[in-house]
């Protein structure tokens, strides 16, 4: 026992005589830590010569003690043992202190003996494991560097070259325990610090057989962190000379490639791009074959592509196929689509997949409708970014032109143009494209030049060779109609350019059904107000929406033709009831939408206008619709067959409509208070239009009042005159007050109501020389100047009446002659002698009290200066006499020296101009030709005018005008009269649109405020013109109306928004329309001098006051 007290105090220095047994007595007690009841085992274990140990770390460092002294005892195989039971307990133990021991036992072994072979996975493992987990915390920090300095050790043996193969093929693993994973991650963690092998005169580690190994480890472990020590590992590997060095002798190039493809896709982009930005000067050293990988382990890094990268990219997989059918390699799109740095590269893919189709391939239809599917099914994909988006439906819509255009490429047509239906509620280009074709007079499809980047030069390039067939699209349309899109930009071209296509009648011939789905759905919409809301930052509200479904349903009004009575009334009866219940924008749409009507289907509004007389009415309370309701009663006043059934009541509402607008705009500083807004201070949704011409207002009224007071039965004005001149009445401190514009129309009334009554009118010169001498008087009565010529041998007098509103003759022969009907007896002797009139009659005369009336009788002087200011007031027409130019616009004419050389027009612009009005010779016209030559017949021959009892419109028409030989003397001749027009028509048969810009710029000019420009809804060629549709019926023939303005110039016409017409409505519409315009346009021109109206009827009168004026004081 004295013996072995001993040898334990020497702490086994001194093993003898157990040398052959003491290193299993060592493993034995190891081993007992290993035990998961320790207590149990050492009360069943037999005593043994050395002394236990009761921690392991005491156990470990008597085993490393026995070792250090007594090593030539050991023979591999025992030691072995040992160290494999010690690193095993170590392994698994929590304390830093038995990991500290276990690194000092190997030390030993592999100084003082020799490492056994078998045991270098299990110390590599161990090396690994320790090393990791004393680099979490710093306190450990050194049993980590103790743990590198036996790896150093090791490495520096014989066993060095065994060590480095064996911890590489360690790299990897199932990770199912802690102790797994922190076994892996400490070997990469050494594997990177092994690269410093120069600091600690090692030799190089072998690269090619590393790079290896982590492409199976990275291709197979899921683990983030794992991935982020081989990032960090390869980081460290491509940044050191000797590496690349042998990479590129072991040709392990695609090994790095393959780590790093896989790094993308496992590891965080961040990790993965820092990476590669860093190892990038490396990088550059790769084999060309290799680049095409290195490109796409950058895309998949999202990192910019450099331009040798990119070039590869391009040339290899967005390059033409070597093989003669169309075989796109998809997933190389799908990864462009979702990355938003290879644009170029995208487009390059894309523009080889379009110049195959172009080629041909692929050949099949249903080829063809693959592609297409792929295509489709990247634009729809969340992730494929709004550039590719937007380059994938670009080559859609190139793909489908191929098709479309060329005859002999025609295949894959209808896949290619239903997936651009479908793409077109996601995105605007596709649905801009599928608006843009439309049909011609004859039916066939053509793709509208305007809306391409690089519109062929000749139109017939532009004619669809193949034909689609379009039900795909026509539904497209009712789903968003109905149901809405995702986008609201997509939405709202739908909203903007269905009443576009809608125009093209050719391209709707035997769908009715189509026609009357689209009605039914939009008139749910407009009812119910279930639309798609504009988002915040389009400034638009729900109004906006409403807005344009209605003039979507105006657009589909032009084929009432093809639809039920009943079908239409419904329509109306939208108008009808929306007008004055939405925002402001939707009742004028109404308004203007029922003024169409009234053209369009004459029968039906006859039906109908009791109602909507009556919601005319009721809308005086909303002042900003004053103006588009008074041009509807305008407009209305033109049409007689619409008011014909017209009883008493309906007239006086309409005149009641006048008189409340007129009282909002008139007082008794009449123009100061017509420059305010009436209603600005209630409302603040009035457009600026409304806001900037109450004068406008009031100048439409008394139009309106004239208007209808002269389409009126005799009995319904008796009734009627009464009520309309208490209208034109107010009250101003207790006295009654009319405004200039009121008594001309209570002349006007007058002048009527006695004309109708009289049958002696007469009109020239009714004296020869048997009536011998001849007494002249001029006796100014009022408002009316009554000049009188006697034959004092005869009798017989004429009787000429000059007033305000126009002069009338009457030839007397005794008798009275009545030329007011305001007179209650109050008349007037022909000649002063004949005191009762008895020999050469009378002439009734206004009554005093009347607003006609006067108390005096003012006779004039016999003079030349009467004579003179008598042929002053001769001169100015009692007709207010307007102009609008005519210009007929050919195919593919965009200068305006050739428009003017155009002599003719197509048929059914010669139509137009036929029914505008009447064709009047020039030479020697009395009327006023508005600066056209009435000598020579240096403007042609005829002219067109229309007139009624109040108005007179002349029409400059281009074509009618003769031209010259030298083209800038015949456009300066034709541009003197349409370019000093305020208003012009353009009839444009060019095949494209015309706006006011584009006009401006053929027609450059000051004085033109505004175009009216009529389109027909289908192209025709300048051969077309000639051989097609010319024998249709003037209702079968449809156009395009719109008012297009100056920008400074207020658009309140009711074709702001384009309108749809037939050619039997169109004539009379544009009279209206131009009538409208050219009020307007006077009141605009003089804005800065006047609020008034330029009105003849008020010349006169401010004429004969000037010459009471001026005779007054001298007679009385």
């Amino acid at each position: 026992m004295g013996t072995i007290l001993s040898r334990e105090r020497n702490a086994g220095r001194d093993i003898a005589p157990f040398e052959a047994t003491v290193c299993e007595e060592h493993t034995a007690d190891l081993r007992l830590f290993l035990s998961p009841d320790r207590n149990v085992t050492l009360e069943g274990s037999p005593a043994l010569p050395t002394a236990r140990s009761d921690t392991l770390d005491a156990a470990i460092q008597r085993a490393t003690s026995t070792i250090r002294y007594n090593a030539k005892w050991f023979v591999p195989a025992p030691v072995s043992e040992l160290l494999g039971a010690a690193l095993e307990a170590a392994g698994t133990s929590s304390s830093s202190v038995a990991l500290d021991a276990a690194l000092n036992l190997l030390d030993t072994i592999t100084t003082y003996t020799f490492l056994p072979a078998d045991r270098l996975p299990q110390t590599a493992r161990f090396l690994a494991q320790a090393y990791y987990n004393a680099s979490r915390a710093n306190k450990t920090k050194k049993v980590a560097k103790h743990a590198w300095l036996v790896m150093v050790n090791l490495l520096r043996s014989h066993l060095g070259p065994q060590l480095d193969e064996t911890m590489i093929n360690a790299i990897g693993g199932d990770l199912i325990t802690r102790e797994d994973y922190a076994a892996a991650a400490g070997m990469l963690m050494l594997l990177s610090k092994r690269l410093r092998f120069l600091k600690y005169r090692l030799q190089p580690p072998n690269v090619a057989i590393l790079m290896q190994r982590l492409r199976f480890v990275s291709a197979t472990t899921s683990d983030s962190n794992i991935m982020e020590r081989i990032v960090y590992l390869l980081g460290k590997i491509l940044r050191d000379p000797t590496s690349i060095q042998q990479i590129q002798q072991n040709a392990a190039w695609s090994d790095v490639l393959e780590i790093l493809s896989q790094i993308t896709k496992a590891a965080s982009s961040k990790t993965t791009s820092d990476l590669l930005r860093e190892i990038a000067p490396t990088l550059s050293a790769i084999e060309p074959r290799l680049l095409l990988r290195l490109a796409w382990v950058y895309v998949h890094a999202d990192l910019p592509l450099t331009e040798s990268l990119s070039h590869e990219l391009r040339a290899r997989d967005c390059s033409l196929p070597a093989s003669y059918e169309w075989q796109p390699n998809y997933d190389v799109m799908l990864e462009l689509c979702k990355k938003a740095p290879y644009v170029e590269e995208l487009r390059a893919f894309v523009e080889s997949n379009v110049l195959m189709h172009r080629m041909g391939l692929p050949s099949s239809h249903s080829a063809v409708s693959a592609v297409t599917k792929t295509y489709l099914h990247h634009i729809i994909e969340p992730s494929t970014t709004s550039q590719a988006r937007t380059m994938l439906t670009r080559a859609l819509i190139r793909m489908c032109m191929c098709s479309a255009l060329s005859p002999d490429n025609a295949h894959g047509l209808q896949p290619l143009f239903d997936t651009l239906c479908t793409v077109s509620v996601l995105d605007t280009e596709a649905a801009v494209f599928l608006f843009s074709i439309r049909a011609d007079v004859t039916g066939a499809l053509y793709i509208m030049p305007t809306e391409l980047e690089d519109p062929p030069k000749s139109a017939e390039s532009l004619k669809l060779r193949s034909t689609p067939e379009l039900h795909k699209w026509r539904a497209t349309i009712l789903g968003v109609f109905r149901d809405g899109t995702q986008s609201w930009e997509v939405y709202n071209m739908f909203l903007q350019r269905t009443r576009l296509l809608l125009s093209n009648h050719t391209m709707f011939i035997g769908q009715v059904h189509f026609i009357k789905d689209l009605q039914e759905v939009i008139c749910e919409k407009v009812e119910s107000g279930h639309t798609m809301d504009p988002p915040l930052y389009s400034g638009l509200g729900k109004s906006y929406v409403a807005a344009q479904l209605v003039q979507t349903l105006v657009a589909s009004m032009s084929y009432h033709r093809q639809l039920s009575k009943q079908h239409v009334t419904a329509l109306v009866a939208v108008f009808d009831t929306t007008a004055g219940s939405r925002d402001y924008a939707v009742s004028i749409e109404c308004i203007h939408a029922l003024t169409t009507c009234c053209y369009e289907v004459p029968d039906l509004m006859t039906k109908y206008m009791d109602d909507i007389i009556d919601k005319m009415s009721r809308l005086v309370t909303q002042r900003y619709l004053a103006i588009h309701v008074l041009q509807f009663l305008a407009g209305l006043s033109r049409l007689p067959e619409l008011y014909r059934n017209f009883a008493h009541h309906d007239y006086k509402k309409i005149f009641a409509v006048c008189y409340s607008y007129l009282q909002t705009t008139r007082g008794v500083d009449a123009a100061t208070e017509r420059r305010r807004t009436p209603n600005s201070e209630q409302s603040s949704a009035v457009s600026r239009n409304e806001e900037a011409l109450p004068e406008y207002v009031y100048a439409l009224a008394h139009h309106v009042i004239t208007f209808w007071y002269m389409s009126l039965k005799r009995q319904d004005r008796e009734g009627l005159k009464p009520y309309i001149t208490s209208c034109l009445t107010y009250e101003v401190d207790g006295k009654d007050v009319i405004e200039d514009q009121g008594m001309v129309t209570i002349d006007m009334m007058d002048r009527v109501d006695a004309d109708e009554l009289s049958s002696d009118w007469y009109s020239g010169d009714p004296f020869a020389a048997i009536d011998g001498r001849l007494v002249e008087r001029h006796r100014l009565v009022g408002m009316l100047l009554v000049s009188t010529k006697t034959s004092l041998r005869t009798g017989r007098t004429l009787v000429t009446v000059r007033r305000p509103s126009g002069t009338t003759q009457r030839l007397l022969q005794q008798g009275t002659a009545r030329v007011t009907v305001e007179s209650e007896d109050e008349y007037l002797t022909v000649l002063p002698d004949d005191i009762v009139g008895r020999t050469y009659g009378t002439i009734t005369i206004p009554k005093p009290s009347s607003a006609l009336g006067s108390v005096e009788i003012l006779t004039l002087p016999e003079d030349d200066v009467v004579r003179r200011l008598i042929g002053s007031l001769d001169r100015t027409s009692a007709l207010d006499s307007h102009k609008a130019g005519f210009i007929y616009i050919g195919e593919a004419q965009t200068t305006e020296d050739r428009i003017f050389r155009n002599i003719s027009g197509s048929s059914d612009f010669k139509d137009i101009v036929r029914d505008l009005g009447d064709l009047e010779e020039l030479k020697g016209a009395t009327f006023n030709t508005q600066g056209l030559d009435r000598v020579g017949d240096n403007d042609g021959p005829h002219v067109i005018i229309w007139r009624n009892q109040v108005t007179e419109l002349v029409f400059h028409i281009t074509t009618m005008m003769p031209n010259s030989d030298d083209v800038r003397e015949n456009t300066g001749r034709k541009k003197r009269h349409v370019g000093n027009d305020h208003v012009n028509i353009v009839f444009n048969n060019s095949g494209g649109p015309h706006d006011f810009t584009s006009l401006y710029n053929i027609f450059p000019g000051q004085f033109t405020y505004v175009y009216i420009v009529v389109t027909p809804s289908a192209r025709t060629s300048f051969i077309q013109t000639r051989t097609e549709n010319i024998a249709a019926d003037k209702a079968d023939r449809f156009y395009s109306v719109q008012v297009v303005t100056r920008p400074d110039y207020p658009n309140i016409s009711s074709a702001a928004e384009e309108k749809v017409v037939s050619g039997a409505s169109l004539p009379g519409m544009l009279r209206n329309l131009a009538l409208n315009e050219c009020i307007m346009s006077l009141m605009w021109r003089q804005r800065e001098q006047t609020a008034e109206y330029p009105s003849s009827w008020r010349s006169r009168l401010h004429q004969l006051r000037r010459l009471g004026e001026r005779y007054r004081v001298k007679w009385v």
